[in-house]
């Protein structure tokens, strides 16, 4: 496997791992929530940075231009 897919699997990795997150962060006990924010940031920044690391690296362009309705719809029908 070249880098780019590499880099790409692991993009999508912590992509996953920041949706578990958030998960959690909606069924969890009041108490734990702020521990799974606390997550969810660090989650969120790595993540950011992975996608400029890529782009830069790479010359190319990462798309987040799905729909929230569309990505809603679809996380919703994964979770029945």
């Amino acid at each position: 496997m070249n880098n780019i897919e590499s880099n790409i699997i692991r993009y999508n990795e912590l992509k996953i791992d920041l949706l578990n997150i958030s998960k959690c962060i909606e069924t969890c006990e009041e108490c734990d929530k702020g521990f799974y924010q606390d997550i969810a940031i660090q989650y969120s920044k790595r993540h950011r940075e992975m996608k400029k690391f890529i782009e830069k690296t790479y010359n190319v362009k990462i798309c987040e231009c799905c729909s929230y309705e569309k990505d809603k719809f679809s996380f919703d029908k994964q979770m029945k």
